[in-house]
C-alpha cells in the first residue's frame, strides 16, 4: 500500500462503472461470480478501513450506519465491479467532492504502470498545453501552467524542466511583469507544477497542508518542490532565476482551476506584488493521499486542508483579488487576460 500526498482533481479522471442489470448483469449462482462478489466485499472493507483512519473529517461521519448501507447496496448490486461504485456512492452520501476511486486502468495510466498496460500512454494524455508569449513593448511575459495527470517521476521532472525552460525563453531583457494562466489547470499532480513555476514563485514556504495533528509546509527551493523536508519533484541541472528579481505577477483563475491548480493559485496568494484575477476557482482546496487497493484501483482520499503562505486555511473556492468575467466585452477575445495586461502596463 502506498501513501502519497497529492492534489488530484476529480475533473480529470472520468469514472466508469459497469451496470449489474440488463445484458451486463450477473447472477450469484455462478461460483466464479460469487467469488468475485466476495472479493468486491473485501475491497469495500479495505476502503472503509482507510477512510475511517485517514479521512480528514472522519469524526463527523457515522461510519457504522454508512458501512451498513454500503454493504447492503453492494449485495443488492451483485456486481463484481460494485466496490468502486459503492465507495464513490459513500462519498456522495457524506458530501465529499474531492475523494474518489481511481479504477485500476486509470491508476495504471496515472502511475505509468507499464506492467499492467500494453503500451505507454502518449504525453498529451498526461499533461495539458504549455505555452507562452512575450509582449516586449509592455515588458510582459505570459505563460500557461498545465494540468498534470501523472505521478511518474521521469515525466514529472521532464514537465518541470519544460516549464522552467519556457520561463527562461520568455525572460527577455526588461521583462519584469508576468501573467500565469491557471484557468485550464484542472489539477492532477501539483509537485511538477510548483517545481516548474518556481522562478516566479521564489524560494521559501508558499503554503501548508493542515490537519488536526500537523501543519506541513509546502515550499520551493532552487528547483525543487518540497512537502516538509521531502523533495517531491526537482528539475535537472541548475534552477533558473529571472533577470529581474523585483517582479509584478498576475495569476489568472477560473471555475476550471481545480485541486492542484488551486494549490498553485494559493501558493501565489499573498505574495508581494502579486494578484489573482478572473473568476472563483472550483473549490477543491483540500489535499489527497493515494492508497492502492487489492485490485490495483486507487483510493484517492482527502486527508487534510490547505493553507496559504501565511498559514490561513482556505475554505472552498478561492476568490480572486479582482473578479473579472470571462464573457467577452469590447470585442476582447480574452477579457481576463486583457484586463491583467492593462494593469501591468500602467505599473
Amino acid at each position: 500500500m502506498r501513501k502519497l500526498m497529492i492534489c488530484y482533481s476529480a475533473f480529470f479522471i472520468i469514472l466508469a462503472g459497469k451496470s449489474a442489470s440488463g445484458s451486463g448483469g450477473y447472477t450469484l449462482t455462478d461460483t466464479s461470480v460469487t467469488s468475485c462478489v466476495q472479493k468486491a466485499s473485501r475491497q469495500l472493507d479495505e476502503a472503509f478501513l482507510l477512510m475511517e483512519q485517514h479521512y480528514y473529517k472522519k469524526e463527523t461521519v457515522q461510519w457504522d450506519t454508512l458501512k451498513t448501507a454500503a454493504k447492503a447496496r453492494l449485495a443488492a448490486a451483485g456486481s463484481c465491479e460494485g466496490a468502486n461504485e459503492t465507495v464513490d456512492w459513500c462519498f456522495r452520501q457524506i458530501s465529499e467532492k474531492h475523494s474518489f476511486i481511481m479504477p485500476a486502468d486509470k491508476a495504471a495510466v496515472y502511475n505509468l504502470d507499464t506492467a499492467n498496460r500494453e503500451r505507454k500512454p502518449s504525453l498529451f494524455r498526461l499533461v495539458g498545453e504549455i505555452k507562452g508569449e512575450v509582449f516586449a513593448n509592455k515588458g510582459i511575459a505570459y505563460l500557461t501552467l498545465p494540468w498534470i495527470g501523472t505521478a511518474d517521476p521521469a515525466i514529472c521532472t521532464l514537465i518541470a524542466d519544460s516549464i522552467q525552460q519556457l520561463i527562461a525563453r520568455l525572460d527577455q531583457p526588461k521583462i519584469s511583469k508576468w501573467i500565469v494562466d491557471l484557468r485550464k489547470n484542472t489539477g492532477g499532480n501539483c509537485w511538477p507544477m510548483l517545481a516548474g513555476i518556481g522562478p516566479l514563485l521564489g524560494n521559501g514556504i508558499c503554503g501548508y497542508f493542515v490537519s488536526d495533528t500537523e501543519k506541513i509546509p509546502i515550499s520551493y527551493n532552487n528547483g525543487a518542490a518540497l512537502q516538509g523536508r521531502s523533495i517531491r519533484c526537482k528539475i535537472t541541472g541548475n534552477a533558473y532565476q529571472t533577470r529581474i528579481e523585483n517582479k509584478w505577477i498576475i495569476v489568472l483563475t477560473g471555475p476550471l482551476t481545480s485541486s492542484a491548480g488551486e494549490i498553485v493559485a494559493l501558493s501565489f496568494k499573498g505574495k508581494k506584488q502579486t494578484w489573482l484575477y478572473g473568476e472563483a476557482t472550483a473549490g477543491l482546496t483540500t489535499a489527497n493521499a493515494t492508497y492502492t487497493l487489492s485490485d490495483r484501483s486507487v483510493l484517492v482520499l482527502t486527508v487534510c486542508q490547505e493553507a496559504d503562505r501565511y498559514g490561513r486555511v482556505q475554505e472552498g473556492k478561492i476568490i480572486p483579488d479582482k473578479v473579472v468575467s470571462s464573457e467577452a466585452i469590447f470585442d476582447f477575445e480574452d477579457p481576463v487576460k486583457q484586463e491583467a495586461m492593462m494593469l501591468l502596463h500602467i505599473l
